[in-house]
């Protein structure tokens, strides 16, 4: 429910509907049957009730002959239920990528049930107003529309919709009024609209961060790979109950599987230091000073990920832009933020920083951190390096 879908596919289609018969026109005739003035029929979107109540009002709103039309009821319609997993595809206006297209899941089949009351004063006027519409649904008529603009189609794709006429005209006349009631006549008709309801995309996985891949090694013979075991490694992959690599479990021992992780968590491996242009590989804790330019250059994976730099000190205001770091896979710790002109992202695996004379102030203890949204790392990872500042 949190993906909103709205793309106006009722409004659209009632406003058709209506536009399709919002043009009937009805005479007024002499004796011979010909023509002395005609009159635009109103076809107004409002409950019978409300226009008959108009009629009636002192201010005259809606004059005689009119046609009320109401939405009654909405629908699923389970003859047009196509597998709602499946996804439709449409040309984009994206002009650098001409095979590029937009995808969306299957629209809900929906049945709009339309009621149709014609409010007439004379008998005639009901006559022209049918005649204006039943000959031509029989039994029904074809509304033309498009998928909605949200899906950026690089042209108008079109949907048919069919609305099909119940076939019933239901009469209705005044068989006792008063001297001051008008005469009326009432006659009622009903349609359906078969249109559609477009849903937005879900998101029904979220984010992965991390993907856990397991393998069995096996010969050429299909029989695992051991070469310590000649017991087991005799045996056939079908016969230690494995007939595909998904039938990983539990029971097969340590030496014959391996797993590969791909995972968006950074990760530091190692750090290079230099004040002259020759780097060297920092291990443990090594001193620098801050009337100096430092620069670093830190190796790891995950690095390019809308990764975020920090510095990790033992002491308080050591830096600006204190703030806490939060992942979605490791626990929120606190940090200085570093502005971007200080580093610079090369690769996944690289990021070189740099830091001018006097950007650290005071002394103390700290270790550079790159946080992404899968989680954070800490170049204490890269042989225990810490910087001491001087």
């Amino acid at each position: 429910m949190k993906n909103r879908a709205f793309h106006f596919e009722i409004k659209n289609l009632l406003t058709q509907f209506v536009a399709a018969f919002d043009d009937t026109v009805i005479s007024r005739f002499d004796k011979d049957r010909n023509a002395k003035s005609n009159i635009d029929v109103r076809y107004v979107f409002a409950p019978k009730q409300r226009v008959m109540y108009d009629i009636v009002n002192k201010a005259q709103n809606i004059t005689l002959p009119v046609v009320a039309v109401n939405l009654d009821s909405i629908s699923r319609d389970e003859d047009r239920v196509f597998n709602k997993l499946t996804s439709s595809f449409i040309p984009t206006t994206e002009t650098e990528n001409p095979k590029s297209s937009s995808r969306f899941l299957m629209p809900v089949p929906v049945n709009l049930e339309v009621s149709m009351s014609i409010l007439a004063r004379y008998m005639q006027d009901v006559d022209q107003i049918i005649s204006n519409f039943v000959p031509y649904n029989n039994p029904y008529i074809i509304l033309t529309w498009k998928v909605p603009d949200d899906y950026g189609a690089e042209y108008d794709q079109e949907i048919r919709s069919e609305v099909l006429w119940s076939g019933n005209l239901s009469y209705s006349t005044p068989t006792d009024t008063t001297f001051s009631e008008k005469f009326r006549i009432t006659v009622d008709t009903s349609f359906t609209i078969k249109g559609w309801l477009f849903p937005e995309e879900k998101d029904t996985s979220g984010n992965i961060y991390q993907i856990d891949n397991n393998f069995i090694a096996v010969d050429l013979r299909n029989r695992i790979y051991s070469p310590l075991d000649q017991q087991i490694s005799n045996k056939s992959f079908i016969e230690q109950g494995y007939g595909a690599l998904s039938g990983y479990d539990n029971s097969v021992p340590t030496n014959y599987s391996e797993t590969i992780s791909v995972s968006g968590v950074p990760q530091f491996t190692n750090i290079f230091y230099t004040t002259s242009g020759v780097f060297e590989q920092l291990r443990n804790e090594t001193s620098v000073l801050s009337s100096q330019t430092n620069n670093f250059i830190l190796y790891g994976k995950s690095l390019n990920y809308s990764n975020s730099l920090y510095l990790s000190a033992n002491r308080l205001n050591f830096f600006t832009d204190f703030q806490k770091v939060t992942s979605a896979k490791l626990d929120t710790i606190s940090a200085y933020k570093l502005d971007d002109s200080l580093y610079n992202i090369a690769t996944d695996n690289l990021v070189s920083i740099s830091l001018p004379t006097s950007t650290l102030s005071g002394t103390g203890k700290f270790t550079f951190v790159t946080a992404n949204e899968a989680g954070w790392a800490s170049s204490y990872q890269a042989a225990s390096s810490i910087i001491n500042l001087e």
